[in-house]
């Protein structure tokens, strides 16, 4: 059973959910047309929940979150997560919130003509594909709806959206990852006196490779196979720039990097020599 906290217009309600205790949104075709404050009722098969709240966001309140927010973006938010959701399979909804009042500020930014670059968006391509795909098909969904495009900058930062809703993370952490990545990136280019096509196969793969080992190390799990004395041998130049990396990878993700991973990034830090 819900009760109504505030119509948001004739397809989205804040509610107050009675057998969880705690306040959410519901979005359908219809569902706020004739609902008034304090109505009770029971949702349709065809309505979509969202919760308010995330993880570091307890104490706030739905009334707090969506004060000033155009309703109209929360509709297309929803749209996106449930796109997201039928590619992808699994995806924290909750996403929601913070996906609306993003869109919603970066629509305002390019209705200004305020462009706001995003140093992290040939990455994000890269590492998430998947996301970055669903992002740039809610580019066109956003601009059928408020009439305006969202310049690729901006559909970076959506697929970083998607990636957290993806991997139950906060948008932080995504973003984290990303820029430990850029700066691996630009230590091996220096350490290798190279300049990486981030188009060919050799740099998806050693990407796709450094993404699996920072998720590694982020979530304490440790590497099994130790190639590192076959590396340290073998490769000696691609054995100290990887120790490089490595070092700055504790600093960055405050986590103690396992011997075993220096002797990985430096085979795949060989192989970037083609």
């Amino acid at each position: 059973m819900y009760r109504v906290i505030k119509v948001l217009n004739n397809n989205g309600v804040l509610v107050y959910d009675m057998k969880r205790n705690e306040e959410a949104i519901l979005l359908g075709s219809g569902i706020g047309f004739g609902k008034r404050v304090n109505e009770r009722f029971e949702r349709d098969e065809n309505t979509k929940r969202y919760t308010i709240v995330d993880r570091e966001e307890k104490q706030r309140t739905g009334r707090q979150v969506i004060s000033g927010m155009n309703p109209e973006f929360l509709e297309l938010a929803g749209k996106i997560v449930e796109l997201a959701k039928q590619e992808l399979e699994e995806l924290n909804p909750n996403i929601l919130i913070p996906l609306a009042d993003h869109i919603a500020v970066a629509a305002e930014r390019m209705q200004h003509g305020i462009l706001l670059k995003n140093p992290f968006h040939s990455d994000i391509r890269v590492l998430y594909p998947e996301e970055y795909a669903i992002a740039k098909k809610s580019r066109d969904l956003i601009d059928q709806a408020v009439g305006c495009m969202l310049c690729e900058d901006e559909v970076g930062y959506i697929a970083l959206h998607i990636r957290a809703g993806r991997m139950d993370e906060r948008l932080e952490e995504s973003l984290q990852i990303a820029e430990v990545m850029k700066k691996t990136v630009a230590m091996a280019e220096e350490g290798l006196g190279l300049k990486l096509d981030p188009d060919s196969f050799l740099f998806e793969r050693f990407m796709a490779h450094l993404r699996y080992l920072l998720v590694r190390i982020r979530d304490d799990e440790s590497i099994s196979l130790d190639m590192d004395e076959y590396a340290r041998t073998q490769f000696p130049g691609s054995y100290r720039l990887a120790e490089e990396v490595c070092q700055m990878m504790e600093r960055e993700l405050h986590k103690a990097v396992p011997r075993e991973a220096v002797g990985h990034l430096a085979i795949h830090m060989e192989r970037l020599r083609g």
